[in-house]
């Protein structure tokens, strides 16, 4: 291979199309914007997607599923890897200093190996556990101190449910003191002033 050899990869460097340089070159006069029209002007910025007012791709497709923003910084540990943590109490620094989760990650949730081979005493202190992963655990002579947002989680859910619980009492109650009601029907002069005052 010599340098005066050298050249671009076929296909990587396409030659400048020059348009409005006359008919014969096929992008003369209008240079293919077509005739008129917001795409023939200078500055026809259009947002992504735009069908020129069709039903763009976007709303016609159907919609399922969400994005979780707690799902980047949740993270599962089995409960063999918690043989590799040194020490007798297990936390979230314990698992950073292991090197089973990341600095990011801030909730975590212990689970139960397909093939369980746990024998280590341990406490297991400010993280998520599952039932199989708690009944290994304690079946190993350890314990496990629940999560404080755990605790919190369930105490909101349980006040949303005696929230709920209470108004829907509320309703009944007032249901059941007056009955149901119908509105009282228009007489003759109500309708007559209602539709004198319409004109």
């Amino acid at each position: 291979m010599r340098l005066d050899t050298l050249q671009p990869a076929e296909g990587s460097r396409r030659k400048h199309v020059r348009v409005g340089r006359g008919i014969g070159s096929g992008l003369g006069k209008t240079c293919g914007r077509g005739v008129k029209g917001a795409g023939a002007r200078k500055s026809a910025h259009k947002r992504p997607g735009f069908e020129g007012g069709q039903m763009p791709m976007k709303i016609r497709l159907p919609k399922f599923g969400f994005w979780s923003k707690k799902a980047t910084l949740t993270s599962e540990v089995t409960l063999n890897d918690l043989n590799r943590v040194e020490g007798d109490v297990i936390d979230r620094e314990a698992l950073i200093k292991a090197r089973l989760i990341t600095q990011k990650i801030q909730f975590v949730k212990v689970v139960l190996s397909p093939v369980p081979n746990f024998t280590k005493k341990i406490t297991l202190k400010g993280v998520g556990c599952t039932r199989g992963a708690k009944a290994a655990i304690e079946a190993a002579g350890g314990t496990v101190e629940v999560a404080d947002y755990i605790n919190e989680a369930a105490q909101r859910l349980a006040a949303s449910a005696k929230r709920s619980a209470a108004k829907q009492k509320s309703r009944e109650d007032k249901l059941a003191a007056e009955g149901i009601k119908k509105p009282a029907k228009k007489t003759a002069e109500q309708k007559a002033a209602k539709k004198a005052a319409s004109k």
